[in-house]
């Protein structure tokens, strides 16, 4: 709040052949108090500052007298941030712990702003008539499909050279459970032959099928 002097700066003798910014800081200091005086003596050193420092201290100064909040305060030192990439990634962190997103997608802005494949299962569907029905549903990013790109996967779109590469992803993880030798469909019935006679029964529940 302005104060309420009874004799005018002008007029205040001890004042007087004063000039240019001097003279300006000496009048906003008899002038001014609190808030007022703060911001007028940052705009009087604002040419003297660098424009990322002057904003800093301009939202620094908002904090303190309780004009912004505490997330505010961030978001405007996050965007005096002079590397775009580390910029995105404060800002983003922000939205993160500010519930402004999921943590699915935090992971993957983060990996795109970083520049690195990502790839996440989002959900998985089964069939309430039987397990061995269903499907998945998965996401990714663009860094994640020319990944696969440079890798020799190739279709029409996204959606089909990631379909490619999990559906190789499954059948190796298949293969796997047979040491990647033999028969995959020989060794898989061998298996099931194997479930049945440990179960006592030569008969598997409705649904349930073997590798023909």
């Amino acid at each position: 709040m302005a104060q309420n002097k009874i004799i005018p700066f002008s007029m205040w003798p001890a004042h007087w052949g004063l000039s240019g910014k001097t003279r300006e800081i000496a009048k906003a200091e008899y002038e001014l108090t609190g808030y007022e005086l703060a911001k007028r003596l940052l705009e009087l050193k604002e040419e003297d500052l660098e424009p990322a420092d002057f904003i800093r201290k301009n939202a620094e100064l908002d904090f303190k007298y309780g004009k912004i909040d505490k997330d505010t305060l961030d978001r405007k030192l996050a965007d005096t941030i002079k590397d775009e990439k580390q910029r995105n990634l404060a800002l983003l962190e922000l939205d993160y712990r500010a519930g402004k997103i999921v943590q699915l997608e935090y992971e993957k802005q983060n990996a795109t702003i970083r520049g690195e494949p990502w790839v996440n299962m989002v959900s998985m569907d089964f069939s309430k008539k039987t397990s061995l029905e269903g499907s998945f549903e998965l996401d990714w990013n663009e860094a994640f499909v020319e990944k696969l790109k440079s890798e020799g996967y190739q279709a029409p779109s996204a959606d089909l050279i990631v379909n490619q590469w999990f559906m190789e992803l499954c059948r190796n993880v298949a293969m796997e459970e047979f040491d990647g030798t033999g028969n995959f469909t020989a060794d898989s019935e061998a298996n099931l032959d194997a479930m049945k006679r440990w179960q006592g029964s030569e008969s598997y529940p409705e649904g349930r099928k073997g590798y023909k």
